[in-house]
C-alpha cells in the first residue's frame, strides 16, 4: 500500500543518518521528528507526543 516511510532517521556514532528502513537494526535509535510517519515499531526512550494509530486501529484520536 506504500503507507510505511521508505527510510528511517537514525543516530549512530553520534551522527543522525537516513538510511533505508529495511536496514535498521535492533538496538538503533530512530528519530521521528513532528509530523513525520514512524518508519518502524519501538520503544520511547525520551520525548513525548501524540501518535495518529487510525491506519491501524481506526481510533479516530491521536494517542500519547
Amino acid at each position: 500500500m506504500g503507507l510505511q516511510p521508505k527510510t528511517a532517521r537514525v543516530e549512530r556514532n553520534g551522527v543522525e543518518q537516513d538510511i533505508p528502513v529495511a536496514d535498521v537494526l535492533v538496538g538503533y535509535f530512530v528519530l521521528v521528528r513532528p509530523g513525520e510517519k514512524v518508519p518502524v515499531d519501538g520503544q520511547v526512550v525520551e520525548g513525548a507526543s501524540s501518535v495518529d494509530e487510525s491506519m491501524l486501529t481506526g481510533e479516530p484520536l491521536a494517542v500519547q
